[in-house]
């Protein structure tokens, strides 16, 4: 009990993290920024995505849900110095799920899931897409920009991805 409780505190923080991330980055922006709410909630999609995959790892004993989502996590939580926490209970997620057995194979659909969610994060963060806009404080520009496809393709694959894995049926071993 006291290694599931472990696996969906650690899954807990990192929703709660990709929660944390979507304020950060809405409230963050430039005054006169483009972005709004979506593209914010689009950046943090994957992370929040990542959590919930390990947390339907923890409440359905599938290991290799945590495993492979704390693997992506950390990847993708070396972008920036914010989102380095994150690491810490992507770890935890490794270490808990290593404690139960899980067969090599387990680990065929939970990866291509948790790869889904790291391709996710990169097609919203490595782009060419420079804007410039105006503020009544000047100009203003960015070259990362989030824009809405790129947005509503970072909530649907995980969204995707955490219904697959909330609904796939566990391996069975023989």
């Amino acid at each position: 009990m006291k290694g599931r409780r472990v696996g969906i505190v650690a899954s807990a923080a990192v929703v709660l993290g990709g929660v944390a991330l979507t304020f950060i980055h809405y409230y963050g922006g430039s005054p006169g920024s483009p972005e709004g709410k979506f593209a914010a909630l689009g950046f943090a999609s994957p992370f929040i995505g990542a959590g919930l995959l390990a947390m339907v790892g923890a409440l359905r004993g599938r290991p290799a849900l945590m495993f492979a989502a704390g693997a992506a996590l950390i990847p993708m939580s070396v972008l920036s110095i914010v989102l380095m926490p994150l690491i810490i209970p992507a770890v935890l997620l490794i270490v808990r799920s290593t404690r139960e057995r899980f067969e090599p194979q387990d680990l065929a659909m939970p990866a291509v899931l948790a790869s889904g969610l790291v391709v996710a994060l990169a097609i919203v963060v490595f782009h060419q897409d420079p804007a410039t806009w105006s503020t009544p404080y000047g100009g203003g520009g960015s070259s990362n920009i989030v824009t809405s496809l790129e947005a509503t393709i970072a909530i649907s694959t995980s969204a995707v991805v955490v219904l697959i894995a909330a609904f796939r049926p566990a391996p069975q071993h023989q």
